[in-house]
């Protein structure tokens, strides 16, 4: 990780980390709280366990929270205090609906990069307090996105959900029994059964699936 100037003019620098450093960290925090809270790896990331990390770095962690008056887009909210940990709102909707699991999975993951990735930077600099929303067309990784905030959140989020080492089993196992070789266009038959079989076994959606397999080079 290097420090650089900051476009934005959130802060005086901003953290730029390599793909790599973000996909090791992201590997090594899920194995790690899985081995210690669980005694082993446990697959796919569970909704309880993305709530624990949140619940382990955050003040606090509301999950059923009225965002309404945030706007209808917004589905996270953290709020950053220099000195205090952080405080995360989830909205109440995606606890309460519960076929909207993948939303709040891809929530919850979002905001704990805030949390873990972000919160440091607001001690650094003693800024005021300040409250980080986020939309739900924001939880991804979108490509020419100029928030470095939201870009690394998003791009976190597939990594947590979808961890490297695990994906890399998943996929080399696909591929073995059908005699295929990365990367897979995403039109074909082979493509989508790819996406939705990853879907499945990490219980995200098929965008996010499909994004993920994207960002690790197995879909073209």
């Amino acid at each position: 990780m290097i420090m650089i100037a900051d476009r934005t003019g959130r802060f005086p620098q901003r953290p730029h980390y390599l793909i790599d450093e973000l996909e090791t960290a992201c590997d090594e925090i899920v194995a790690n709280f899985a081995t210690r809270h669980y005694g082993q790896l446990v697959n796919p990331v569970s909704t309880p366990m993305l709530v624990e990390l949140l619940e382990d770095e955050a003040a606090t962690v509301n999950l059923y929270c009225d965002l309404s008056v945030e706007g209808e887009e917004i589905h996270g909210l953290t709020e950053f205090t220099p000195g205090s940990k952080p405080c995360v709102s989830i909205a109440r909707e995606l606890s309460y609906q519960h076929w909207r699991e993948h939303r709040l999975r891809t929530t919850l993951a979002h905001e704990y990069c805030h949390v873990h990735w972000h919160a440091w930077l607001y001690d650094r600099y003693c800024l005021p307090s300040s409250r980080h929303k986020c939309a739900r067309g924001k939880l991804l990784p979108h490509d020419g996105e100029l928030d470095w905030m939201e870009w690394q959140a998003g791009y976190i989020c597939c990594a947590l959900l979808i961890p490297r080492s695990r994906a890399a089993l998943s996929v080399t196992a696909f591929c073995a029994e059908r005699d295929l070789h990365t990367p897979l266009a995403r039109a074909t038959v082979e493509g989508r059964l790819l996406i939705a079989r990853t879907s499945v076994l990490f219980n995200v959606s098929m965008v996010a699936a499909e994004v993920r397999l994207g960002q690790l080079g197995y879909l073209n």
